[in-house]
């Protein structure tokens, strides 16, 4: 709790010290506001998303300049202070001391590289946390229309886990899983191909490996394949991630298929932003010796709806809905998951943000929330 609170405390006395230079590594180097790149950061504007997408480029950017870069390296910190509360226990209080280096160098590479620590509370509170990015990426044919991306990433999901807005995860991604490679919102290790045709529609197939949850080794992999169209500000798409992996426990070797099929959308009405992810999944689990043990064919689906609107530049207030119907045998009835969140974020100073979030659960499941002060330097 010490810990927690002197986080917090250095996060305040920074940001009331310096608000001149609240300023995000980006914006820095390319001399802007942060509202050319965020809708309330870290959420992506159209125009930052086109950043992102060019190798965090500008459209129209000067030659590459060493000398230039080493003067404003796109590196940034970032400190979260966090209390969780649920529903008849005790709080919890946690932190992150988050670094991030990115941006581009030349007309041909760009990278992401971050490492984290995570403070909790009891008597080890310092953890090192496995980066979510660490990838170079190169683009194979000028003007966006073919890149290779390999190495830690995010896969190219409709709406990022890793960096999103909201104090709590989007479900969907992590149902059925049974190891973070089968989990869509967290870290893979591969390679992702990419580009961009005709009309702003774009693509991207990512191959990445297995990773063991829970057992002595892992092998296999799985495939990524994503393809979206935006029109003005407004994008929608598809995706699939299909693929095969066995895993090694003890004597036993079980061997796994995964399937997921969604959809997603992004709709803009002047201040109000909708948007969302349906997705079906199908797991069969079976082992090495099908006479042994003939397996398990279980299938899901859900998704969510968010609501954000910004009602001014340093307010924005939130709304979530999830709706989940959790992996079952073909031909079980199952009762359907659904839970509310409601939430605000306010920013105090323009590189400091304090976000609360409430969830209200179907069933036997308690309700819960956060407060979160996000801080980056």
């Amino acid at each position: 709790m010490r810990s927690v609170a002197v986080l917090a405390l250095t996060v305040a006395v920074a940001a009331a010290a310096e608000p001149a230079l609240a300023i995000p590594a980006f914006a820095r180097r390319y001399q802007v506001g942060c509202f050319h790149c965020h809708d309330g950061y870290p959420k992506l504007s159209t125009f930052g998303q086109r950043f992102k997408e060019r190798g965090f480029r500008m459209e129209n950017e000067d030659a590459f300049d060493v000398s230039k870069w080493v003067r404003t390296i796109p590196a940034v910190v970032r400190a979260e202070a966090r209390r969780d509360f649920v529903e008849d226990q005790d709080g919890v209080n946690s932190g992150v001391l988050k670094g991030i280096s990115a941006g581009n160098l030349g007309r041909r590479f760009s990278y992401w590289v971050d490492d984290a620590v995570a403070i909790t509370e009891g008597e080890d509170n310092f953890s090192h946390l496995e980066p979510n990015n660490a990838w170079v990426r190169y683009e194979v044919v000028k003007d966006e229309r073919l890149y290779a991306k390999a190495g830690r990433m995010e896969l190219d999901i409709p709406f990022t886990q890793v960096r999103t807005a909201h104090l709590f995860t989007y479900p969907i991604y992590a149902v059925g899983s049974l190891s973070g490679s089968e989990n869509l919102g967290d870290y893979q290790e591969g390679l992702e191909l990419g580009g961009k045709l005709r009309g702003d529609l774009r693509w991207s197939v990512a191959a990445v490996r297995a990773r063991a949850a829970g057992a002595d080794d892992a092998s296999g992999g799985h495939v990524f394949l994503r393809a979206r169209k935006r029109i003005q500000d407004n994008r929608y798409g598809v995706f699939t991630y299909v693929g095969r992996s066995s895993r090694t426990f003890g004597a036993d070797e079980q061997r796994r298929d995964i399937l997921r099929l969604g959809g997603d959308a992004s709709v803009w009405w002047r201040r109000l932003n909708l948007y969302g992810v349906y997705l079906f999944g199908r797991n069969d689990t079976y082992a090495k010796d099908p006479r042994i043990d003939p397996g398990l064919v279980e299938t899901f689906n859900g998704g969510f709806l968010q609501a954000d609107y910004h009602f001014a530049d340093w307010l924005a207030l939130t709304l979530r809905g999830n709706l989940l119907t959790p992996p079952h045998p073909g031909g079980v009835d199952v009762d359907t998951d659904t839970s509310v969140y409601p939430g605000a974020q306010v920013w105090i100073l323009r590189r400091l943000k304090l976000s609360a979030q409430y969830g209200f659960q179907s069933g036997d499941a308690p309700n819960g929330g956060a407060v979160q002060l996000d801080f980056a330097f």
